[in-house]
C-alpha cells in the first residue's frame, strides 16, 4: 500500500477474499483503507430515509429501488462477458450498498441477473429481492434498456406510499461543470420533489409533496477525515464492503438466460 491511506472506488475488489486481504494489510500497516460509497449521500436516498423515519407510512412493507438507463449501445458494444464491467459490478454496487447501509444484511436474497442480448454477452439487467424480518422486501432493479425510467424509489407502508420519480442531481450538475461551490448545487427543484400518499388517523386521504433532502458527496470525505484525524468509525465499514462484494459475486454466479 506504499504507506498511504486509501479511498478506493467501488466495488473495491473483485472478490471478498481480495477485499479481506486489503483490509488485513491496512490494519497490519496501521493505515486506513475504505470503499468510496458516495451514493449513500444521494438526495433521493436521504429523502426516502426521512419519509420512513417520520412514521407517516406506518410499518414499511416494501421498497422498490430503480437505477435505470436507456443506453443500449453499452451492452451492444460488449461482445464478450467480463465480470468487472458487468451491470452488477458497475451499478449494483451503488444500490446494494444503499440497501446494506440502511436496512442491514437481509435474511435471504433472490437473484434475477440476466444477459438480455444472450449468452456470453454483457450482464445488462438485474432484479434483486432482499428479504428481511417482518415481511419487509427491498427490491433493487436496473436495466440498460429503459427508455422511460421507473421511479427512483417507491416505498409502500401499511398507511401509505411515497414515490420519488427522479434521482439525485449532483452527477447531472457535475457533468455540466456546475460545481459544488454553487449554493444550489445538486438541489432539487419543486418538480423533482417526491409525492407522499397516506391515510391519517381519522381515515382522511392526503397527497402532498415532500421537499427533498440535499445530497452531499463531500460527506464521504468528511467521514474519512474524521476517521483519520479523530479516530471515528469508518463511514463505510469493512464488513459492509465485503458483504456487498459477496452479493455481487453471487449474482453473477446465478446469472441466467431465459
Amino acid at each position: 500500500m506504499n504507506g498511504k491511506n486509501a479511498l478506493v472506488e467501488k466495488p473495491f475488489a473483485e472478490t471478498p477474499e481480495e477485499a479481506r486481504d486489503l483490509f488485513d494489510l491496512a490494519e497490519e500497516k496501521g493505515l486506513l483503507i475504505q470503499c468510496y460509497q458516495n451514493r449513500r449521500f444521494d438526495s433521493d436516498f436521504l429523502t426516502v430515509q426521512k419519509v420512513i423515519e417520520s412514521g407517516v407510512l406506518g410499518d414499511i412493507l416494501e421498497v422498490e429501488m430503480h437505477f435505470d438507463y436507456f443506453r443500449p449501445e453499452v451492452p451492444k458494444s460488449a461482445e464478450s462477458f467480463e465480470k468487472l464491467i458487468s451491470f452488477m459490478y458497475t451499478h449494483a454496487c451503488h444500490t446494494v450498498d444503499q440497501v446494506l447501509s440502511y436496512f442491514g444484511d437481509p435474511k435471504a436474497i433472490h437473484y434475477d441477473v440476466r444477459q438480455l442480448l444472450g449468452d456470453g454477452r454483457m450482464n445488462d439487467y438485474f432484479d434483486l429481492d432482499f428479504n428481511y424480518e417482518n415481511n419487509l422486501k427491498v427490491a433493487v432493479k436496473s436495466s440498460y434498456f429503459r427508455l422511460k425510467n421507473r421511479p427512483s424509489f417507491v416505498v409502500y407502508g401499511k398507511k401509505g406510499t411515497f414515490v420519488k420519480e427522479t434521482k439525485d442531481r449532483q452527477e447531472e450538475h457535475l457533468k455540466l461543470f456546475y460545481m459544488p461551490t454553487n449554493d444550489d448545487f445538486g438541489v432539487d427543484l419543486p418538480e423533482h420533489y417526491g409525492t407522499l400518499y397516506y391515510m391519517d388517523e381519522n381515515g382522511q386521504y392526503h397527497e402532498e409533496k415532500v421537499v427533498s433532502e440535499v445530497g452531499d458527496y463531500s460527506r464521504i470525505y468528511e467521514g474519512v477525515y474524521e476517521s483519520l484525524v479523530n479516530g471515528k468509525e469508518k463511514v463505510v465499514k469493512d464488513e459492509e464492503t465485503i458483504r456487498q462484494i459477496e452479493i455481487l459475486e453471487q449474482g453473477i454466479k446465478e446469472m441466467k438466460n431465459y
